[in-house]
């Protein structure tokens, strides 16, 4: 028997509309108040809406057909996305030219962030924003303080011009895809995956300048990202082996290379004598640097030097530093297991041969030190983690953080230039050659398998539930609404709130109400609710729907004021030492230039 709760609504909408939007009313204020993890809530969705119908039938409405997300050409799309994108991290397979933008970084600053800027930018359209900002977290903070900067100056306008960059094409954002698939299915408008890139292009020069001339000017204030916790010195030796350039040199050039700050405590002749670090002391094949100093600095001392790193005891031991433990941070990204869960619950220690000795939470609360193991870590904290490099270097391939260490970061490993390939070989076959996107990624993944470039348990780590989970409650929330004439309705409340208003300023209307929604909840749940609307929007005012679609794809990549807005976000305030309100002073104006630029090019280019 139908529901029927017409006293509840306003007009024609029926009992399960006016039900599934007092639905859809919780599920947002449940995701503005951020107590419970975005899985749960997904599951709940999951869970609810079709139990609502099965309760309450409807004779228009299977309730299986709310779990049809799982099958869904999007998420599948979604999905091996992240697997190439992930491939490209584990590969290394960017590493080369993100080192010379380190490189670029500590010699010319200002230069290196406009080319940071426009690369990111580019690469983020391709590939998911998520490893872009992986892969330049730990390169760009290394060059930063190699040149005496801040940190702070450059990841968040890096980070806004990887968010602009994923909202040119069709396959930048899990977003994109959500919208695009959601307005294909209700027959209403198809995009390829680059249709709309010029326009966000011409929009993003004058981000671009915001970005690259006035953001670093609002960031001068913010302080210093403190310490995750007291680092662990160690003693070391850098030993001068034979054709080394160290070989015959004064002390003054060997600390002149090393910038004037290798911590040296005496120099061990290749005889064992020790004797005073003078300036005019001049260094012979044998000869050992004592040094000491944190890990992460021995590392760096090392590699300026040239020089091989041995750590010794108490009793003048020496051995390979390879074998020896280190610490380094690594910030917790949005789909490591770590998440929701504790060090000790995910058995770290045990798995990898690793402790943690030093936690900073992305949001402020109480860390006791005898606790940290036991504390809930999420998405953006950073770990100071100690024990051997190359269970580290494990760590991170399994997808449970980024290591800020660049040294340690980015393995080299062969098959990176496959990964690269085969990445381009999917958006040319997605964009120039018809095949329709998931089909291209799926074959881009198998032949990754097939070449053992990934395994099983890669593919495993780069998939994330949070993401499959919002993408198919996402789909599931917009289907109910719009099957139970819940988007009508609001598309009438809308049309009739901006009544009289010309089509240019119900578009920029729209799309400013997205961008406000997607900084406070998340951007697939807008793109389920504001797509279906739009389409309603632009047919009852007889308009283009296209340009509507957009507005809805580009207000839900729009999240530049809050931290929470999206998952970069959080990975850079912690790296980079922000708070709330340095994203509200720098990401306020980009998000007014973007919205202005985006308005203005939909509204020229749909002659509305």
């Amino acid at each position: 028997m139908e529901l029927s709760l017409q006293w509840l609504s306003a007009g024609p909408l029926s009992g399960h509309g006016v039900l599934v939007l007092l639905f859809t009313v919780a599920i947002f204020a449940i995701f503005v108040w951020d107590r419970f993890e975005i899985s749960s809530v997904c599951l709940a969705i999951l869970i609810l809406l079709p139990a609502l119908f099965f309760v309450f039938p409807h004779p228009d409405v299977e309730p299986r057909r709310f779990l049809s997300g799982f099958g869904h050409p999007a998420l599948v799309a979604i999905c091996a996305l992240m697997v190439l994108g992930h491939a490209l991290v584990l590969t290394g397979a960017l590493a080369p030219a993100a080192r010379r933008l380190a490189w670029l970084v500590e010699r010319m600053p200002r230069l290196a962030l406009f080319v940071v800027l426009v690369l990111a930018g580019a690469a983020s359209g391709i590939m998911n924003n998520t490893p872009v900002v992986v892969l330049l977290i730990p390169l760009m903070i290394a060059a930063l303080r190699r040149a005496g900067h801040e940190p702070a100056l450059m990841l968040m306008p890096m980070n806004g011009a990887v968010v602009i960059g994923g909202m040119a094409t069709s396959i930048g954002t899990s977003t994109n895809l959500i919208v695009v698939s959601i307005a294909a299915s209700m027959g209403a408008v198809s995009f390829g995956v680059f249709d709309f890139f010029n326009i966000v292009a011409l929009a993003f020069v004058p981000a671009l300048v915001y970005l690259w001339l006035i953001a670093p000017l609002l960031l001068r204030q913010v302080a210093p990202a403190p310490a995750v916790g007291a680092q662990p010195v160690f003693n070391a030796e850098l030993r001068v082996t034979e054709g080394s350039w160290l070989d015959g040199a004064e002390m003054r050039e060997v600390l002149r290379r090393a910038g004037n700050k290798l911590p040296l405590r005496r120099i061990r002749r290749a005889n064992g004598a020790l004797v005073t670090p003078l300036t005019l002391v001049r260094l012979g094949v044998g000869d050992r640097l004592i040094v000491q100093d944190t890990a992460a600095n021995l590392k760096e001392h090392e590699a300026r030097l040239k020089a091989p790193l041995h750590s010794f005891d108490e009793d003048g031991h020496v051995g390979n530093a390879d074998q020896e433990t280190v610490a380094a941070q690594l910030v917790v990204t949005p789909e490591s297991p770590l998440v929701g869960r504790t060090v000790r619950g995910e058995r770290v220690a045990e798995r990898f041969k690793l402790i943690v000795i030093g936690l900073r939470k992305a949001r402020e609360t109480e860390v006791h030190r005898a606790d940290l193991a036991d504390l809930r870590v999420d998405a953006g904290d950073v770990l100071l983690m100690q024990g051997p490099s190359t269970a580290l270097q494990t760590m991170q391939r399994e997808g449970f953080g980024l290591l800020l260490d660049e040294r340690l970061a980015l393995p080299r490993q062969r098959h990176s230039t496959l990964s690269l390939v085969m990445l381009a070989a999917v958006v040319i076959a997605a964009s120039v050659g018809g095949v329709p996107i998931e089909f291209a990624a799926m074959l881009g993944v198998l032949v990754l398998l097939a070449t053992r470039t990934l395994g099983w348990h890669d593919v495993g780590a780069s998939l994330s539930v949070d993401v499959v989970l919002l993408v198919v409650a996402s789909l599931a929330l917009g289907d109910a609404l719009t099957v139970t004439g819940g988007t009508a309705a609001l598309a009438q409340a809308f049309t009739h709130l901006v009544g009289g208003w010309k089509g240019p300023w119900i578009l920029a209307a729209l799309m400013v109400l997205m961008g406000l929604l997607t900084n406070f909840v998340s951007n697939n749940a807008a793109a389920a609710i504001g797509t279906p609307l739009s389409i309603e929007i632009a047919r009852s005012l007889q308009l283009p729907v296209e340009p509507f679609v957009l507005a809805v794809l580009f207000g839900c990549n729009l999240c530049f004021v809050t931290p929470m807005g999206y998952q970069t976000n959080l990975l850079v305030m912690n790296a980079g030492g922000y708070r709330f309100r340095d994203f509200v002073r720098v990401g306020a104006p980009l998000f007014v230039i973007m919205w202005l630029g985006l308005s203005y090019l939909l509204t020229t280019r749909y002659a509305l």
